[in-house]
């Protein structure tokens, strides 16, 4: 089994106020001891409970069951098992109205529907929307009215008024509907989003469509004796009337319940009995619960890590490189000439290497990257070999990305691997070594992306290891934006250069119709011109992306929008967008943006949820926000979720210290949040911030009777500390023997050759005398007295 990334995410399904007590108590004693078991084990614990953390304007805009299955789906993506888990009660749960319902399904049934008043009054709810393919009615938003300056006792009493005018509406259209669909010939899958609660359509979507349940999905029943059927038991069963069970809603529990055993096998579903009391039910069966799902899940989790093989750390960065450079041409148009120019200078025989180079947001990566699918087409005997500088925190230090090279090209000529050197100036050396051992039967071609992404050690941006004459049997392909780097390559005359020119308006209008039919959207003729004139201006293939993200949101009856004129620009709109109180505030956005831009190589999500939580300011947002309050100040991961899905398209995830970590999908989009979001008193807030977190966690994790290290802790600590402006603090950890010894020893340490042949590699060292260069770099100058 391949585990897309070392993070176990349940989501975990039930319905709100009848099941709180358990979930509390999973909360409290389950999840974080197998959040430690996944810990101790290089991974990572997430459970999603969309109970809590779900914002009031998610519901106002009929988005809280598109949020749940969207974050199912997620779920299985992430974690092929276990991800998905159901506690069910005596109570069947909210039955929402469907947020989308395909037009020629809706315009079959509206006629059905008796009375033009009522018919007027759906569709004033449903909007058709031909952007959707196909064109799709929607649920609209609903409104508020809170006159300006209101008190919160007012407010609080508008929203109270709009919820409860709200839930007789909502009663009123589902019966409409749910009576014309019965004069129609639909199947169960198309009735279903009329009938069923919002839990059992997570059921369907996290447990029913799945084919491997029976491995991985469990489910909790509950049953309360003697649960009286009036409002005293209100918040755990299904009334109609004050006094009278909803008898439908029950017989649809029981028949979930029934279909959900089927699925799973009964030796994955637990039941549990509580008595009803004045107090309400009973919780005397909650620490069987606790038992039960704590055992469960834990089995296959221990079983899922074990089945994950380790790579050699060389193989995991060959891997990440190829995976971003298949993910840069996966959807690729055009650029017909500077393909044609490569692809001529690698049949060629010139003896330097070539060098393309633009502007930022040019499409520089897909442009190579589309290369090197090209090549390893064109000359299937060569030895290809690609690095996105960027891509992986060792790519962007020349040292280690040098070492990597030279390593690799020893495995694919048969060399002894163990023989590179580890120092800056010998592996200079060995790197034009190296280059000679290419030979006319497999001939070496090496792509190198983005240059200008290397980092100031050892002068690397100069460009003094890159040699300008190299073997006639050897292709070094590189590119880089104008600045420091292109101002190196200028000076040697005998490297090509090719400027990439903005992308044709043609070629645009081609990449965004692609784009759109991935995405199962349309534009309107206006919508459309007003993109791709939009683009014409500046044809960088980043801005067309980011109006494409844009532009797939608009419904065909949204009114017209204006886009900014360049990338920052659209950036900066994006941001504000998403700061919106209707989205996720202001708080909520600036202060994950700038946690995540002053992260050495970003942060994992734990992490970032973590830090969220401390921060006071965050928190009392969240509270003032949110529906629920969770049983702990930790900020719920649906919180961060959320606005994840937003800037999914904007982020990529990078594998660094044995974690997967989440930075900026372009260099662009952080440095709008550098400009923005930290300032230079906001940014030593956040390094101290992020500084403190990495120095209480512990140096090494327990794992049974071993001890690892904290190879985040080893990372961030000093690279925060520094940013921080903590003296004291960073004076401290680079003189403590036993943080030094555990840098050294632990972090990037790679075994070459095998048998009595085999030595240790510790680039830990290297790392040590980074931090060390980078702190004193930064140290303020102690002035005579």
């Amino acid at each position: 089994m391949t585990l897309k990334s070392k993070t176990f995410r349940i989501f975990v399904s039930s319905t709100f106020s009848d099941l709180k007590a358990e979930r509390n108590a999973l909360q409290e004693k389950v999840f974080p001891k197998l959040r430690k078991l996944c810990t101790q084990n290089g991974f990572r614990f997430q459970a999603i409970d969309l109970r809590w953390g779900v914002r009031e304007e998610a519901g106002l805009d009929q988005q809280t069951v598109r949020i749940c299955l969207d974050e199912i789906a997620r779920c299985q993506q992430t974690t092929p098992r276990p991800n998905f888990i159901v506690l069910l009660g005596n109570r069947y749960g909210w039955q929402p109205l469907p947020y989308a319902i395909e037009a020629s399904e809706f315009e079959v049934l509206l006629p059905h529907v008796p009375g033009k008043d009522n018919q007027d009054l759906l569709t004033t709810w449903y909007k058709r929307d031909d952007n959707s393919v196909p064109p799709a009615y929607l649920l609209q938003a609903r409104k508020i009215d809170i006159p300006e300056g209101a008190s919160y006792e007012e407010t609080k009493a508008a929203k109270e008024k709009e919820s409860d005018e709200w839930a007789e509406t909502e009663i009123f259209l589902q019966t409409m509907l749910r009576a014309a669909i019965e004069k129609l010939s639909l199947s169960d899958k198309q009735k279903i989003k009329y009938h069923a609660s919002a839990t059992e359509q997570e059921i369907m979507a996290g447990a029913m469509a799945v084919p491997d349940a029976q491995q991985h999905v469990f489910g909790f029943f509950r049953d309360i004796k003697d649960i009286p059927g009036d409002t005293s038991a209100k918040d755990f069963i299904d009334l109609i009337t004050e006094t009278k069970v909803d008898s439908d809603a029950q017989d649809k529990l029981k028949a979930l319940k029934e279909i959900l055993e089927r699925k799973v096998g009964k030796a994955n579903i637990f039941n549990y009995q509580a008595q009803w009391s004045s107090q309400g039910s009973t919780t005397t069966h909650i620490q069987a619960l606790c038992d039960d799902v704590y055992n469960s899940l834990s089995k296959v989790i221990q079983q899922s890590m074990g089945e994950l093989e380790e790579k050699d750390p060389l193989d995991q960065e060959i891997d990440a490189h190829n995976e971003f450079g298949e993910d840069r041409a996966r959807v690729f148009i055009g650029r017909i000439q500077p393909l044609q120019e490569i692809q001529e200078y690698i049949r060629g025989d010139k003896s330097h290497p070539f060098t393309v180079w633009g502007e930022s947001g040019s499409g520089k990566s897909a442009l190579m990257a589309r290369a090197i699918t090209q090549t390893r087409k064109e000359h299937s005997g060569a030895e290809i070999i690609s690095r996105f500088i960027g891509a992986t925190p060792g790519s962007s230090d020349i040292r280690a990305m040098l070492e990597n090279l030279c390593r690799q090209i020893s495995r694919a000529y048969g060399q002894d691997e163990a023989a590179v050197p580890t120092d800056f100036k010998e592996l200079v050396e060995a790197f034009t070594k190296q280059l000679a051992l290419a030979t006319m039967e497999k001939p070496l071609i090496i792509f190198l992306d983005a240059l200008d992404q290397l980092t100031d050690a050892h002068n690397a941006r100069t460009l003094i290891w890159l040699p300008s004459d190299i073997p006639k049997n050897v292709r070094i392909v590189a590119s880089t934006l104008p600045g420091e780097c292109l101002d190196a390559i200028t000076k040697h005359e005998k490297i090509t250069r090719f400027q990439l020119q903005p992308m044709p308006a043609s070629e645009g209008e081609s990449l965004l119709d692609v784009w759109l039919k991935e995405a199962g959207r349309t534009l309107q003729a206006r919508q459309r011109d007003t993109v791709l004139e939009s683009f014409a201006k500046n044809g960088l293939p980043l801005y067309l992306k980011l109006a494409f993200e844009e532009a797939k949101r608009w419904k065909s009856y949204s009114p017209d929008i204006k886009l900014s004129s360049d990338i920052p620009g659209m950036i900066r709109n994006l941001y504000a967008r998403l700061s919106a109180d209707a989205n996720h505030g202001a708080i909520m956005v600036s202060r994950s943006l700038s946690y995540m831009a002053a992260g050495k190589n970003g942060l994992s999500e734990d992490e970032l949820i973590d830090v969220l939580s401390r921060d006071e300011v965050v928190f009392g947002d969240f509270e003032k926000r949110a529906f629920f309050q969770p049983p702990e100040q930790k900020l719920p991961v649906v919180v961060w979720s959320r606005l994840y899905f937003d800037l999914e398209p904007y982020l990529t995830e990078r594998t660094a210290d044995g974690t997967s970590l989440i930075s900026f999908y372009h260099r662009q989009l952080g440095e709008v949040v550098k400009e923005d979001y930290l300032s230079e008193k906001v940014k030593k807030d956040r390094h101290q911030t992020l500084a403190d977190y990495f120095r209480e966690q512990p140096l090494f994790i327990e794992k049974g009777e071993e001890q690892i290290p904290n190879l985040r802790k080893l990372s961030e600590l000093p690279f925060q500390q520094t940013y921080g402006e903590q003296w004291d603090a960073i004076y401290n950890t680079l003189t403590d023997f036993e943080f030094l010894e555990a840098k050294c020893t632990h972090i990037s340490v790679t075994t070459v050759g095998s048998g009595e042949e085999a030595r240790k590699i510790y680039g830990g060292v290297y790392e040590l005398l980074e931090d060390y260069r980078r702190t004193l770099e930064n140290f303020p100058t102690l002035l005579p007295d």
